[in-house]
């Protein structure tokens, strides 16, 4: 309960009397415990609302009652029934009426415009009105079902506001995108009618196949057919990313036929959304294409160099010893002549032939590597890049950038010339485009160089691209990046700062942050003298921080009994039972809603069906293997399931229910408090490489996707995301805290060296969660301190010191650091593009440096803490370890077709990752249930030592088996976690 709530808990004269008049003490206290309820939250409390100990021991103490008194009050019997009365008489509540009811469901189609009309959103919309209107609200049965009325309004009113925006042109090029044949073209366009005979409905809506130009092309006319659809863009901006997600993932489930057999409003709506958000995507997936295809030119130029120098070393035999010779000459014999000295040593030839080699070589490394790229580009991938470059419209909202768009503008103009230099040296765009690396190369004796031109403007390109100091018109992440913050925020500042919880005064949040540095700087400069596992050593060259390792932790005697008792009890569950046994619990399945318009499938049959296909996919074994072991289910009624109920934000849904409940299900005596940290992390997993998502990664030595975790200690994954091997880990880190979604409170991030940056430090602290990195070059990190006059207050530490924090910079950028953090936490813009816009490709932007200065004073706060306590860098270790024990958990549970992920198309994978971290949290609540009905007997909770309790967890798989035949029967169930299934 927060603050505000707890004031609300006071009874006033009024409803003091009306309580002290209940017969009964029981009865005294669960009548203002209802009432103060319902003040708060709206409604009454039901038997599975769980009520705060704090409100009943606070009414418990108003009214000299003992709050066990309340315990196993059953808040649906007819006597709590009998309280509302008293309770609306209060509080000036009525009951509302068929009139309130229609009222009711216009308001909530008219409230939820902008937003993703989830159950959720609804009721939360719903109770609104109930207060604001002084009404009863209805009970959830009859709640849901206005809600499915008002649902329904909204699509309603959503596509017929969409189709009166469309032309007659728009219309006629959807159902020419629907035809399944060609005979009915004849009175449209003849560009579209011959782009629409080329290109099926069906190819939309797959990704790139590969990196080739017959592909890439391809790519451009589907990008180019689908952007001649003109929809109402301005529209669907004002629209949320969810709503419009949701349905284009329903026309991409669906076939042309079953899409025309809607109604005209929802048919042409839905498309005009799939066109909108296709375009974005095709035009970002392009950009991701472009900027890789003009990186890899320069990573191989640069390898095929690094390669070939190693051979070239040799051209003359022992140049290194000779240069030796001759340096040590002319140390030990500054006077003396080379004929005296060094001819006797190294005679005249070999310098000859020597000088003659390094001569040739002037700025050998990046001359090669330049020579080399103008061989890749130009007999490879200027074809493909030009292609592509023609097919996007820049812009830049900063005036620097206008010679570069203008030398884009220029390539275009004259990339079809085949002469080596262009026509006229003052017309090319040069100052403010070619840099210093480039310029001797481009610039040839007053001629610029067309192949070493282009391939400069576009590595600049490539570079302004990725932190939008140029934008791509048509473009989502690469969008006009003043679209990426709240257009509100001036008119809305002071909710905004309260929705952060930071103080609307610069200079407030300045002291605290100061006063926080001096004070940790202090106390590390007091202790570390003391300090026997950190030594500062300095050298001539530099100063490093040595940590010795703290000492190994005591090894748990009796987990292998408790997991010998586990198999002994419950010998060999299958993998398949755990899944069915969670939803059975928890009911996960009611989550998976149909991407069609209605639903007609039997509610025993689609679960049944939903958790075979869950269990397909999770565990990579594929429908046609688990359809094979059900004879009353074929291959076809699954493919039917997945298309039409089975997708991320479906399973993603599932998982937060899951979580949620393994939150509640958990013994505080056995697991300890809730706890606050997430360890992340992740782990790369192979998988088919023709498309843009798939990398080589340089660390684990192969092709594949990583999987980013966000674990608690308890060994539940609470979010999990699909990326590339070379996305940023601070990103993926952030998205976890910020998008899980469920109801655990994250207040600590344990993360390895590539989780954490300056600007991650920065968002941290801006956020409210403490990120906790273990730092493997700790060695060389250095501390900031708040001010210049007092770099001499810390003498112990200041090896270390590397420069005081700009406030003033801080001071002045405040209120637009806020800004971005406002966009993050709203979802406005994505963590990995806010990552990418402010890197050091971007160094000059203020907020950049704002941003910096912030994450350089909290990450040195971090550093004084983890330093000066081993107990916090043991915390760390420990949370990180649960992540390296998940990895190879899910390899068992991901164990189909070698545990690669076999698909191409990026949405399928992410489904796959998703499916897999539904296996994973169901294993862990059934384990869950499994140890707390076992620890539960005394004689296993007295022969548990600390180390026991320490070492404990549910991330344990001895006893299961994911291998088989994979039947599902739903009367088998597992004798476990009988206490909750009564409760």
């Amino acid at each position: 309960m927060n603050k505000t709530d707890l004031n609300n808990v006071v009874l006033d004269n009024e409803e003091l009397q009306k309580t002290r008049s209940k017969h009964s003490a029981k009865n005294q206290l669960a009548f203002a415990v209802m009432l103060k309820f319902f003040q708060i939250k709206g409604y009454y409390p039901t038997n599975k609302d769980l009520i705060s100990e704090i409100l009943i021991a606070t009414i418990a103490h108003q009214l000299d009652i003992g709050s066990s008194n309340i315990q196993g009050y059953n808040w649906e019997s007819r006597t709590a029934k009998r309280f509302r009365q008293d309770i609306r008489d209060i509080t000036g509540y009525r009951q509302a009426s068929k009139r309130d009811i229609k009222k009711l469901i216009t308001w909530l189609i008219e409230n939820v415009s902008s937003e993703l009309p989830t159950n959720q959103v609804y009721k939360e919309k719903a109770y609104q009105f109930f207060r604001s209107n002084k009404l009863e609200p209805f009970s959830l049965k009859q709640l849901e079902r206005y809600i499915l009325s008002a649902s329904y309004g909204f699509e309603k009113k959503l596509f017929e506001n969409i189709y009166t925006k469309l032309s007659n042109k728009t219309i006629k090029q959807i159902d020419c995108l629907l035809l399944e044949n060609t005979e009915e073209n004849e009175q449209l366009p003849n560009k579209i009618t011959d782009d629409v005979n080329n290109i099926k409905f069906r190819d939309l809506k797959k990704s790139i196949s590969g990196v080739k130009l017959k592909n890439v092309q391809f790519e451009i006319r589907k990008l180019n057919l689908i952007r001649s659809i003109k929809v109402p863009d301005l529209l669907f901006k004002s629209f949320s990313k969810k709503l419009i997600q949701k349905y284009y993932t329903r026309i991409l489930s669906d076939f042309p036929a079953s899409i025309k057999r809607h109604n005209a409003e929802q048919k042409y709506a839905t498309m005009a959304m799939f066109c909108y958000a296709r375009s974005q995507i095709l035009t970002d997936n392009l950009i991701d294409l472009f900027i890789k295809l003009i990186h890899k030119i320069n990573t191989s130029s640069e390898a095929f160099v690094t390669k070939e120098l190693t051979q070239e070393v040799k051209h003359v035999n022992g140049k290194f010893d000779i240069l030796h010779k001759l340096a040590h000459i002319a140390v030990t014999h500054p006077k003396s002549t080379i004929q005296d000295k060094i001819y006797p040593k190294v005679s005249r030839e070999v310098l000859k032939d020597l000088a003659a080699e390094l001569q040739s070589k002037g700025k050998w490394y990046q001359t090669k590597v330049q020579t080399k790229m103008h061989s890749l580009y130009s007999h490879g991938s200027r074809k493909i890049l030009l292609e592509l470059l023609n097919s996007f419209v820049f812009r830049a909202n900063n005036s620097d950038m206008a010679p570069m768009l203008r030398a884009i503008e220029f390539i275009k103009q004259h990339q079809n010339s085949s002469d080596k230099y262009y026509p006229s040296f003052k017309k090319v765009p040069i100052e403010g485009v070619i840099n210093s690396i480039w310029s001797s190369t481009v610039i040839e004796k007053q001629q610029v160089n067309k192949i070493n031109y282009e391939i400069a403007v576009l590595e600049g390109l490539r570079t302004q691209l990725r932190c939008k100091n140029i934008w791509v018109e048509g473009a989502h992440c690469y969008r006009n990046p003043d679209e990426d913050l709240p257009q509100d925020f001036d008119s809305k500042k002071e909710h905004y700062y309260q929705m952060l919880e930071l103080p609307l005064s610069a200079d407030h949040f300045i002291a605290t942050l100061k006063a926080a540095l001096e004070q940790n700087l202090q106390q590390l400069n007091n202790s570390i003298p003391k300090n026997a596992k950190i030594k500062i050593i300095t050298t001539k060259d530099s100063s490093k921080i040595k940590l010795s390792p703290s000492e190994a932790q005591a090894e748990p005697i009796n987990l292998k009994l408790l997991q010998q008792e586990i198999s002994k009890r419950w010998s060999t569950i299958n993998l398949i039972d755990i899944l069915k046994e969670t939803d059975l619990l928890v009911n996960a399945t009611k989550h998976f809603n149909t991407i069609a318009s209605k639903e007609i499938i039997n509610k025993d049959e689609l679960q049944k069906r939903l958790l075979l296909c869950l269990y397909a996919i999770g565990s990579n074994v594929g429908l046609k293997r688990i359809s094979a072991a059900n004879t009353d289910i074929n291959y076809s009624d699954l493919r039917y399931i997945k298309r039409q109920f089975i997708n991320v934000p479906n399973v993603k849904a599932a998982i937060v229910e899951v979580i949620n409940n393994i939150l509640e299900a958990r013994d505080p005596k056995i697991w300890g408090e809730a706890t606050t940290g997430v360890a992340c992390d992740s782990t790369q997993v192979s998988s088919w490489d023709q498309n843009l998502i798939t990398e080589w990664h340089i660390r684990y030595r192969g092709r594949g996707v990583m999987i980013y975790w966000h674990i608690d200690q308890n060994a539940a994954v609470i979010y999990s995301q699909l990326k590339s091997c070379s996305s940023s880990e601070v990103a993926s880190m952030i998205q976890g805290i910020l998008k899980h979604c469920t109801k655990m409170e994250i207040k600590q991030s344990y993360v390895d060296t590539h989780g954490q940056s300056t600007i991650g430090f920065g968002c941290s602290y801006l956020l409210h969660f403490d990120l906790l990195p273990r730092l493997k070059n700790l060695s060389r990190q250095k501390l900031y301190y708040s001010e210049q006059k007092h770099k001499s207050s810390y003498p112990n530490l200041s090896p270390i010191l590397k420069s005081y924090i700009d406030w003033d910079l801080i001071k002045e950028y405040y209120d637009e650091v806020v800004k971005h953090i406002v966009a993050l936490k709203i979802g406005i813009v994505e963590p990995d593009i806010l990552i990418k816009r402010f890197s050091r490709d971007n160094y000059s932007h203020p907020v950049y440096k704002a941003l910096s200065e912030i994450g350089n004073a909290v990450k040195t706060i971090f550093l004084c803490k983890y330093l000066s306590n081993e107990d916090l860098r043991i915390e760390i270790h420990e949370a990180l370890n649960v992540v390296e024990r998940l990895n190879g958990i899910m390899t068992f549970i991901f164990y189909g077709k070698l545990s690669e992920i076999s698909t191409n198309d990026e949405t399928e994978q992410e489904l796959s990752v998703a499916c897999l971290h539904l296996l994973q949290v169901c294993m862990v609540y059934i384990n869950t249930l499994i140890i707390q009905d076992i620890l539960s007997e005394p004689k296993w909770r007295n022969k548990l030592t600390l180390e026991d309790w320490r070492a404990l967890t549910p991330l344990i798989h001895s006893h299961l088996n994911p291998y088989g035949v994979f039947t599902l029967d739903f009367t088998d169930r597992l004798n476990i976690g009988q206490k909750e299934k009564a409760a």
